[in-house]
């Protein structure tokens, strides 16, 4: 029985597609770190490069991370959009996991 089980986890893996950044379009990779939202990713170079930056659209644009429309987009991509608050939220994200991963002295 347990044969069987690792035979359909090898033939799942198979069929699995790579994580990617929704916005940039590159795989997770060891040096690149992806914050998820609903069904779209975005990794920490695009959450830098969207931090600051204050873009104009129409105001059916949401944010694809927490939806709403009312948000400041800061970064739009031709798949995702982000919010200051999300951006803001995912760089707090990533500073805690940086914390966690430094060894305590």
């Amino acid at each position: 029985m347990a044969a069987i089980a690792e035979r359909v986890r090898r033939l799942a893996r198979r069929f699995q597609r790579p994580v990617r950044c929704s916005a940039c379009h590159l795989p997770r990779s060891a040096g690149r770190r992806l914050i998820s939202g609903p069904g779209v990713y975005i990794c920490e170079a695009c959450i830098a490069a969207a931090a600051g930056l204050i873009v104009a659209v129409d105001a059916t644009t949401r944010c694809s991370f927490c939806g709403h429309r009312d948000a400041s987009i800061v970064g739009t991509w031709s798949d995702v959009a982000i919010c200051a608050r999300c951006v803001e939220l995912s760089r707090t994200v990533l500073a805690e996991d940086d914390r966690r991963s430094r060894p305590t002295t």
